[in-house]
């Protein structure tokens, strides 16, 4: 064990006890981070890591023991609440079904794979390719077509794999493309459109993939009534193309029925619907299965057709809004999209031994190709600067604009700025020293949110910061905050895996990616009472990078995004909309 000859010395067993004292209860984490600082452990030993292995290891045991939970499969069918989708493990037996699935195949928890209501041919077709799926020994995907007469066209099957701790092994994740059509869908049609029952009925087959042939047929009446009623549906929801009608009820599927004999939503002017904006609020978030057959989930919110941000969500999944946040994207016509990294949330995590630069880069672009957004301003919050910095030094056309909110750069040589909070210092020094240390740290973190709750842990890290802990007295906003802090650390999530992989990554020297963005506009706005950056530091980062516009905001912490939205929803809109322009 290095140790510096005048530092006093340390009683190794003190270290040793404080170790399993954090296993044992992850909540003495603070006070082994004062212990840290205090006594300077990071400048003592050298070797940390080394020289405590075997007891970092054990403590991480101790740590899991309690952690392995069923996960919640509901969250899994969220994203997919118009679609039919359903949960099927190793023995095929139906773990999980959403109303869809109830509807369009009759199957229930506890039903096998071989009752589905589909033909046999068919159902013996999507029996092999689940277990098939299910007998891989890696994450995989599989697409399944098949054809229904009396659906008016095909229907696809995306069958994959997902959840590895239930007790039978892995499971299932099976999505058809068959539309859930609620009985709230047509009443918002009629509210919100004025679309008659007629053509709410036109609707709903067009949906399901019928032209404008077999629906007249469905209809038993003539394809120009139906062209004529077609015609009166896009004028009344101002679209252009029967595609623009499928593609927005599909947006719409999630919002919740008007009352008949109520005022109708003016979908322009979400203050006129609490519930509307409430929804909003409280949204699924979407799913994709990328090509290594990892999921990866992403919150899309704002009008689906507004202007688009790419935004991150920090260490703290700081990604869902207030109803005052989502009520001012729909007025500025934007729409964020919010990819949730690799072991965040409900995405998929990654291998111990992947490269996060490499994979957020990747995810993001799979992501935007597949919603075909060809370039975007990118809204990057706290830390997850150098993932920003990164895809724009990788793909400079992907990127329009880069607006740092809290977000801070290294300065060249790979050197970092610190901040002033005792946390923020303790993960940068093990992060750059004892990587071991800070995977169990990380461990620690979830395990003590977990036990003292998300509420517990906002004020935990908030307490340098009376602007952010003036949010927590919000109920609405206190709500807001505590759904994302389970993303990180919930019932069925735990991100202790990314956040340590991330924070040894951040501690490489990326300077040279900062330097890559001297071809697009960059803003940083850094809250005055942030314990994550000194803001003395400004100055030094304004001579390195000359090119970067900062301004630094008071009253205002580490969640400035969310105590500044009416300063800067508009900045973002406006970087979008430019976007926007250049694209065309």
């Amino acid at each position: 064990m290095a140790q510096d000859r005048d530092a006093p010395e340390i009683n190794r067993d003190m270290i040793v006890d404080r170790i399993y004292e954090i296993a044992l209860e992850p909540s003495s984490l603070e006070e082994f981070i004062d212990f840290w600082h205090d006594t300077d452990l990071s400048e003592k030993f050298s070797d940390f890591d080394k020289s405590y292995k075997a007891h970092l290891e054990r403590g991480e045991t101790f740590l899991q023991r309690g952690e392995i939970a069923r996960p919640d499969l509901m969250e899994y069918l969220q994203p997919y609440d118009n679609l039919a989708a359903f949960i099927v493990v190793g023995s095929l037996i139906v773990e999980a079904s959403n109303s869809g699935a109830q509807s369009a195949f009759g199957v229930s928890s506890g039903d096998s794979l071989d009752q589905l209501n589909l033909p046999a041919e068919m159902r013996a077709a999507l029996m092999r390719t689940t277990q098939d799926v299910l007998n891989r020994s890696e994450p995989s995907e599989k697409f399944l077509k098949t054809e229904l007469a009396t659906k008016g066209g095909a229907i696809l099957f995306r069958i994959m794999r997902i959840a590895e701790a239930l007790e039978d092994g892995p499971a299932a994740l099976i999505v058809s493309t068959h539309f859930h059509w609620r009985e709230k869908t047509g009443a918002l049609l009629g509210s919100v459109f004025q679309l008659t029952g007629a053509e709410q009925n036109v609707v709903r087959l067009l949906i399901e993939g019928q032209d404008t042939k077999s629906i007249a047929t469905t209809r038993n009446t003539s394809e120009g009534t139906v062209r004529g009623q077609i015609k009166s549906i896009t004028g009344k929801m101002n679209l252009r193309s029967q595609k623009d009608i499928v593609r927005l009820v599909m947006a719409l599927g999630e919002f919740p029925m008007g009352v008949a004999g109520k005022e109708a939503v003016d979908r322009a002017k979400p203050e006129l619907s609490k519930n509307w904006l409430e929804t909003e609020v409280w949204k699924p978030f979407k799913s994709i299965s990328l090509p290594d057959g990892r999921a990866l989930t992403y919150h899309d919110m704002g009008p689906p057709t507004g202007d688009p941000v790419l935004f991150s969500h920090m260490g703290s999944c700081m990604a869902r809004w207030s109803r005052s946040m989502i009520h001012l994207a729909f007025e500025r016509n934007l729409r964020v999209i919010c990819p949730i990294r690799a072991g965040y949330g409900y995405s998929d995590n990654l291998a111990p031994s992947a490269d996060p630069f490499e994979a957020a880069r990747n995810d993001t672009m799979f992501l935007l190709e597949r919603l075909c957004i060809p370039q975007l301003p990118y809204v990057v919050q706290g830390s997850d600067f150098p993932f920003a910095a990164d895809l724009i030094a990788k793909q400079p056309d992907i990127v329009s604009e880069l607006i740092g909110i809290g977000g801070r750069p290294c300065l060249p040589g790979g050197l970092n700025v610190d901040g002033a909070g005792r946390w923020q210092r303790f993960f940068v020094s093990t992060a750059r020293n004892s990587p071991h240390l800070v995977r169990f740290a990380s461990k620690a973190v979830m395990a003590m949110c977990k036990r003292i709750g998300p509420e517990a842990m906002l004020r935990q890290l908030c307490k340098d910061s009376p602007s952010d802990l003036a949010l927590l007295e919000r109920e609405e906003m206190k709500q807001i905050l505590v759904a994302n802090i389970r993303l990180m650390a919930g019932e069925a999530t735990n991100a202790a895996r990314a956040f340590a992989m991330e924070y040894i990554a951040f501690q490489e020297d990326w300077s040279d990616s900062v330097m890559a963005t001297r071809h697009i506009r960059v803003q940083i706005f850094l809250a005055e009472e942030d314990p994550t950056i000194n803001i003395g530091s400004i100055p030094k980062l304004q001579e390195a990078y000359p090119w970067i516009e900062f301004e630094v905001v008071p009253e205002a912490g580490l969640a400035l995004i969310y105590q500044k939205p009416e300063k800067l929803i508009p900045l973002m809109a406006d970087a979008a909309k430019r976007a926007i322009l250049n694209v065309q």
